[in-house]
């Protein structure tokens, strides 16, 4: 069973966890009889590496060396892992059987629903739209979860779950038994998703809920398969917090976080509101000891809404994006607010002979920005080729400025 299970939570008086994703090698099939238990810090790490000889199930934590918060820094990752501004990213394109984008696929928010339904209901509606992804390189597996997005057979599921695979396949959880061979469509490795495509119709895809319209305290499910082999888990918990922000492998996410319990295997999975539609993909999970205290109970989940636009990307074009405006903010903290200021303006960007360093954004398209994360989230609602209207304070004078973003990753509007 494969574990991303990376770093200890530091044992020092007053430590907090340094969430670091390590990706540890494939290991071999073979048999084992037990399953290691230990207590760690894990980020990107619920997908399960199923490990088979003469057919048995076991399990292996990778355990880290204990990390100083404030000087730690993310560990050095495998070989075969590549940077993403490098050419070869795993070779993906010469090792996973790749399918075709289609640009007349549109994938949205359902209605918002009023009807709250039971936890049966609940079940009923949503296993349909939950897989289990197998990603097999030849000499190992990974076993993750994905979520149906459309009747003809386009699903998302965690990156990390495929990373590094040769072949995948899927297996409907209500039909469970039956793998379908599966064709990576793209993904986006900084946000952690991966669009896969089955040969299939008639699919049930899940309602998708605006995730932005959850509080603190609403009661969440998340189904998946927990372990790589028990099919079509549900746990329930509450939203913890929202835009929780955590740092992994130095790349910032903005994430739901939930009681419900995660574990590997959920990877993929759905984070399902008392509607029935699902608010979040479930990707992670923090667990730790500080002082002999265990903590537990810490899951989450990438936001349905802020993945929204580049999951249609990925469906239409076979490729992610980055709407930008072409600079580089410092951010500071004053009055519990962060203040975003232009640091540095990108040449040839949009934003050259429009913005200027020192320039304070203040609002876009007349909603405060009050965090990076406000800025980021209505630059990629807007989209590549959209045209944002930004304030911002120059010198002490508010201006209003008109920018058309365009695609950071190509440079291209």
């Amino acid at each position: 069973m494969r574990n991303h299970l990376s770093h200890r939570w530091p044992g020092q008086a007053g430590s907090n966890p340094l969430p670091v994703s390590l990706y540890p090698p494939r290991r071999p099939r073979h048999r084992g009889g037990r399953m290691f238990q230990g207590v760690l810090i894990t980020f990107g790490c619920l997908a399960g590496l199923a490990l088979l000889v003469w057919g048995a199930f076991w399990g292996g934590l990778l355990l880290a060396e204990q990390l100083t918060p404030q000087t730690a820094q993310p560990p050095a990752l495998p070989s075969r892992f590549l940077p993403q501004n490098q050419s070869e990213d795993w070779a993906a394109q010469e090792v996973l059987p790749w399918g075709e984008p289609d640009p007349s696929v549109q994938i949205s928010l359902d209605t918002p629903s009023q009807q709250v339904l039971t936890p049966q209901e609940i079940y009923q509606q949503v296993l349909p739209s939950v897989v289990c992804v197998q990603a097999d390189n030849g000499s190992s597996y990974s076993v993750g979860s994905g979520v149906v997005l459309t009747h003809n057979g386009y699903l998302v599921t965690n990156y990390h779950v495929i990373e590094g695979s040769s072949a995948i396949e899927v297996m409907l959880l209500s039909n469970q038994h039956v793998y379908d061979r599966a064709l990576l469509i793209g993904y986006d490795e900084q946000l952690d998703l991966a669009v896969l495509k089955v040969d299939a119709q008639g699919l049930t895809p899940a309602r998708l809920a605006d995730s932005d319209l959850l509080q603190v305290g609403d009661q969440v499910y998340a189904i998946g398969n927990p372990m790589g082999y028990l099919y079509g888990t549900m746990t329930d918990g509450i939203v913890s917090s929202l835009a929780r922000e955590v740092e992994v492998d130095s790349r910032d996410m903005t994430l739901i976080q939930t009681s419900a319990a995660l574990n590997s295997g959920n990877s993929g999975g759905a984070l399902v509101d008392v509607h029935g539609q699902v608010v979040g993909i479930t990707s992670a999970k923090i667990t730790g000891v500080n002082d002999d205290v265990v903590t537990e109970g810490i899951g989450l989940a990438i936001p349905i809404t802020d993945s929204l636009p580049f999951l249609n990307s990925i469906v239409q074009t076979g490729r992610t994006c980055r709407p930008a405006l072409g600079v580089t903010c410092n951010i500071y903290t004053q009055d519990g607010r962060q203040l975003v200021v232009v640091a540095e303006v990108t040449p040839g960007s949009p934003a050259q002979g429009v913005l200027r360093e020192g320039d304070e954004i203040t609002a876009l398209n007349g909603q405060a920005i009050n965090s990076f994360y406000q800025l980021t989230r209505g630059l990629y609602a807007a989209g590549v080729g959209g045209t944002v209207e930004l304030t911002v304070l120059r010198e002490g004078q508010p201006l209003t400025l008109s920018i058309t973003l365009y695609d950071s990753l190509t440079a291209q509007p």
